[in-house]
Parts: C-alpha cells; sequence; structure tokens
C-alpha cells in the first residue's frame, strides 16, 4: 500500500500538523472515546437478553438502559469535539500548505514558468491542496476511529467467544490482499487526474488571457473542443477511480458475509450440543458486535481511494515547494544610486536556443540607450538578465561598479523601474497600483507621480479619483490609461535605472502621444534601456545600439545610424 517514498511524504506531510499537537490530542481523544463506545450496544444487549427479560429482572433492565442512554451522550459529546478539532485542523493545514506554495510561487525563478503552465500551478493551489487535507486529517481521522472501533469490538468478541472470533480472521489475508492490489490502480488513476486537472486549468487560463483572440476569430468552438477534451478526461479517470474503488466493496462484504455465515452455522451447532454454553443473550450480542464490524471494516477499504489521491498530491505539491528558488544567499547590502551598467563577456542561452555570446555594453549613468533588432536578436533577454529573471552562463554584469553576482536580487531590483508593453495592473485602487508594494504610500508624491504620468486627468473623472478600484487586470480602464498608470508607478519608484520594454507598441496615435510625453519626463536624470520599434520612441535617445542574433552590429546616434546607412536604416526601412 505504501512505499518509502510515500512513507517519507507522509511524515512530511503530517509535520504540517504537529505545531498544532493540543487540538490533535483533542481530536485524537474524541476519536478513541468514539470508537472506544462501540461496543456499548452488544455489550448490553447480552445480559439484557439473558438477564433482564429472560427473568424478568428490571433492576437489570433500569440499570443498563441508563447505561445506554449515559454512554451515548458520552459518544455524542466525542463525536462532536472530535468532528470540530479535526475540522479546524484540515483547514489549519491547507492554509499553512497554500502559504508556503504561494511564497514559494513568488520566489520562483523565471525559467520555472518557462516550463511549468500557470493552469498546472493554480491546480496546486485548488485540487491538490484539497485532496492533501484529506488524506492528511480526514483520512486520519478515520483511520484512527476505525482502528480503534474495529480493536474494540474484535476484543469484546474474544471475550464473548474466543474460538468463534478466531475463525473471523481466517478472511484476513483476503482483505489484505485486496487493499493492496486497489492501491495501486488507484495510485495510477490519482496521478492521471492530476495531470488532466492541471490540463483543463491551462486550457481554462490561456482562454481567459486570450478572450480577445478567441472572439475576433470566432474560436469558441475550437476552444470548447478543447476545453470538453481535458473535462472528458477528468470525468474519465474519476469515474473509473470510483469503479476501482466500488469493486473492492462487494468483495469485502461477500468475504466477510461468508464468514458471518459460517460463525453462524457454528453458533448453532454448538448451542444444540452445549445449551448452556450458549445462550441466546450471548447469540444475539456475538452477532450484533460482527454487524457492528462490519462497517468500519467497508469504510477503512474505501479509506484506500483519498489516501492514494493525497499521496499523489503531495508528492506534486512537494515537488512544487522543493523547485529551486532564485539565489538569496546573504551578501552584505547595497546601493545603487547611479545606474552605470556594464555587461562583460556574458553568455546566455535558453534551453537548446543560444541568445548571447561574449556580449558586451557598457551604457553610462543617465544615458538613454534603445535596443532595436530582428525578433530574437536577444533586447529582451538583455533586459530580463539586467533585473535578475535569469542568470548569466558566464561573463558578468556591472552597476555602478558592483558586479551583480555580489549584489543582493532585493538590491539589484530596487535600482530598476520597468514599463512594459504588457502592462500589469492589480484588482486593487489606482493609489495602491502606483505605490505598488510600499508599505506607507506617500498621497502626495502618488498624486505628482501621476500628473508627471499625464494621467491626473482622468483619473479625476473616475467616481471615486485615486480610490477607484481597477478590477481584474485594470480592465475598467484603456490601454493608454493603463499604460499611464505603469509609467507613475515607475515614477514614484524613482529609481535610477528605467528599463521600457515595447511601452507603446500597442497604442493609438493619441494615446501614444500622451504616453510618450510621459515617458520623456520619466527617463530625466535616469539610466534608460528602451526596447521598441516606433521611430517615435527610439529617435531621442542618446544612442541606440542595433542588435543582430545576440551580437551588435551597429551603435550611434539616430542621425549618424541613419547616414551610415546600414542594419538600422534597413529596419528603420521597415518601421
Amino acid at each position: 500500500m505504501f512505499n518509502r517514498d510515500d512513507r517519507a511524504r507522509y511524515l512530511r506531510l503530517l509535520a504540517y500538523i504537529r505545531p498544532h499537537w493540543r487540538v490533535v490530542l483533542l481530536a485524537a481523544g474524541g476519536t478513541v472515546l468514539y470508537g472506544l463506545t462501540e461496543p456499548l450496544v452488544p455489550f448490553v444487549l447480552q445480559p439484557l437478553v439473558d438477564g433482564g427479560f429472560a427473568e424478568g429482572d428490571m433492576r437489570t433492565v433500569y440499570g443498563l438502559t441508563a447505561l445506554l442512554f449515559f454512554g451515548f451522550m458520552l459518544r455524542g459529546a466525542a463525536s462532536y469535539t472530535a468532528t470540530c478539532s479535526m475540522n479546524w485542523l484540515a483547514q489549519q493545514v491547507v492554509y499553512t500548505l497554500r502559504g508556503r506554495m504561494f511564497a514559494q510561487l513568488l520566489r520562483l525563478p523565471m525559467r520555472y514558468f518557462d516550463e511549468n503552465s500557470a493552469g498546472s500551478i493554480v491546480s496546486r493551489f485548488t485540487y491538490d491542496a484539497l485532496q492533501l487535507m484529506a488524506a492528511s486529517t480526514d483520512a486520519v481521522a478515520i483511520l484512527l476511529r476505525e482502528t480503534v472501533t474495529i480493536i474494540a469490538l474484535t476484543v469484546f468478541l474474544f471475550y464473548l467467544d474466543w474460538r468463534m472470533t478466531l475463525l473471523l480472521f481466517v478472511v484476513a489475508p483476503v482483505l489484505a490482499y485486496i487493499i493492496v492490489h486497489v492501491s495501486k490502480k488507484l495510485r495510477t488513476m490519482a496521478r492521471a487526474m492530476q495531470e488532466d486537472m492541471s490540463g483543463m486549468n491551462h486550457v481554462v487560463d490561456e482562454s481567459l488571457r486570450g478572450r480577445a483572440i478567441v472572439r475576433i476569430y470566432n474560436g469558441q468552438d475550437y476552444e470548447y473542443a478543447r476545453f470538453e477534451r481535458q473535462a472528458e478526461a477528468v470525468r474519465f479517470h474519476a469515474v473509473k477511480s470510483t469503479k476501482i474503488a466500488a469493486s473492492a466493496s462487494p468483495v469485502v462484504e461477500m468475504t466477510i458475509i461468508a464468514a458471518l455465515c459460517t460463525v453462524i452455522i457454528l453458533f448453532a451447532w454448538k448451542a444444540r450440543s452445549a445449551p448452556a454454553q450458549m445462550t441466546t443473550g450471548v447469540f444475539v450480542s456475538f452477532l450484533g458486535t460482527m454487524a457492528l464490524l462490519f462497517p468500519p471494516i467497508k469504510r477503512m477499504g474505501k479509506l484506500n481511494e483519498p489516501i492514494q489521491r493525497g499521496l499523489a498530491a503531495a508528492q506534486s505539491i512537494f515537488d512544487f515547494l522543493d523547485a529551486p528558488t532564485e539565489p538569496q544567499p546573504a551578501l552584505p547590502p547595497v546601493t545603487l544610486s547611479r545606474g552605470d551598467i556594464e555587461f562583460r563577456d556574458v553568455r546566455f542561452s535558453y534551453p537548446e536556443q543560444p541568445v548571447l555570446e561574449r556580449f558586451n555594453l557598457h551604457i553610462r549613468a543617465g544615458e538613454t540607450v534603445a535596443l532595436i533588432g530582428e525578433s530574437g536578436s536577444g533586447k529582451s533577454t538583455i533586459a530580463a538578465l539586467l533585473a535578475g529573471f535569469y542568470t548569466p552562463e558566464a561573463g558578468a554584469i556591472y552597476i555602478d561598479g558592483y558586479n551583480l553576482a555580489d549584489v543582493s536580487l532585493a538590491d539589484r531590483r530596487r535600482a530598476i523601474a520597468f514599463v512594459s508593453q504588457d502592462t500589469v495592473l492589480f484588482s486593487t485602487s489606482i493609489a495602491a497600483n502606483i505605490a505598488y508594494a510600499d508599505p506607507a504610500p506617500d498621497a502626495a508624491k502618488v498624486r505628482f507621480a501621476a500628473e508627471s504620468a499625464n494621467a491626473a486627468e482622468f483619473i479625476g473623472k473616475l467616481p471615486h479619483g485615486y480610490d477607484e478600484d481597477l478590477g481584474p487586470q485594470g480592465g475598467r480602464l484603456s490601454g493608454g490609461q493603463k499604460q499611464r498608470i505603469a509609467i507613475a508607478r515607475a515614477l514614484y519608484k524613482d529609481a535610477p535605472i528605467l528599463i521600457l520594454d515595447e511601452a507603446t507598441s500597442a497604442l493609438d496615435n493619441h494615446s501614444e502621444a500622451k504616453v510618450q510625453e510621459a515617458i520623456e519626463r520619466l527617463r530625466q536624470n535616469r539610466t534608460a534601456i528602451i526596447i521598441a520599434h516606433r521611430l517615435s520612441t527610439i529617435r531621442n535617445a542618446d544612442r541606440i545600439v542595433v542588435l543582430e542574433k545576440g551580437k551588435i552590429v551597429e551603435s550611434g546616434s539616430h542621425a549618424e545610424l541613419l547616414k551610415r546607412g546600414g542594419s538600422y536604416a534597413k529596419l528603420l526601412h521597415r518601421i
């Protein structure tokens, strides 16, 4: 049922429960007490039938009914305590796990997101976390309760007739074989369901992000077909998993019923041969105890399915938590305030795709440099390396004379502001978006940044002004307005280095003029790296660097490069 890796994962999972040991003890105490009271009815039946009813002893009847009543009051209290404690524990485990997963998500390097879809990551937070909760708390509670119940009932059966009880253990190897056999199949189905859920989430995520493309290309039927394939796979494996789990139940039932029938027949023979030893009360009590033993054994058999799903989910979640994060070595604090940038013999490649080889570039503090070139020439890679999204395979990058390998990512990124083509706004107020991640935002600074970004005018027309909630992805604003909010965010940060990655490529002429004016203010007294194709964006740069296949082929001002009539002039002609 469990291999070594499974046991290691389960122990690691239970480690999340250990800090709440008091609640665990409370839940365990209630669960054990509930299980121990299971034989109460058959325990009362034997003396009630043989003594109370057969002999008309009302004192015995009164005493045993009182014991039954107060015993079930205790059982009810134990059940309530165990259920509430275990539910609190389950929610706490999920809360802790999701918190650690989200913290891990924020520290993962860009390469992880290049290799894993958003749908598969979201699936870990939703589907996998819930499966893990069922395995770590619900399954453990049921396992403990049913184990105690089975032990208590078995002990009472031995007390009633140990010989007959031993006969029941003949079916134990059969039950063990069924559980092991079903476990293997359920694990395979659990892994398949995880992959299917991940694929389904991925299709939904892509359809949401590409909603405009889906509609303009009339791709609704195409996307629905993709979704239906993934949803059908989820349904198929869920049904198959249920069938496998359900197939074990009748076999377990028939095995136990066969043992029960055998015991009944033997009891009947014993009653005929030794009536003094086999009273009606003993028979009824033994039969009642066996009947009570049947449901917990059946529930134990069904417990295998959530445990296997939980272990498969544990592997998925722990693989996510164990994924390498961005390097965070303990480095002395550094303040990068000038913005002097130098790439020295930098080499970098994506999987099976070399981009930069012995790349060298020096950008002086306060200089505006435009990077242009064909798609795949390395423009965005240069910006990503500078921001620490990726690590050079060889060579070094310097800011203000500091080798960035010796500067923490936090200090490096504190010196960089970033505005991209794909404007990212958060579902919060405009002010919170401009002052993003500032624990103590300055309202006056927010307004100044908005005015400098040509955003104050349209913000003032909104019903709640700077407190206006933008909704998901800033959907209530136009493209130009969202871009100006992003520029205001960069202005608010007031970093010495500015990266503009195709910041105006998706705008109309009117919006571009407003944004371009804001960009001109933004790049004053800063080192700016502009990645763009539009002439209006690059012509005012102090220097234009033309890239081809990761190498610099030309460098100079707009006028100088035009005069040469080389690669820049040809690119400009195409633009």
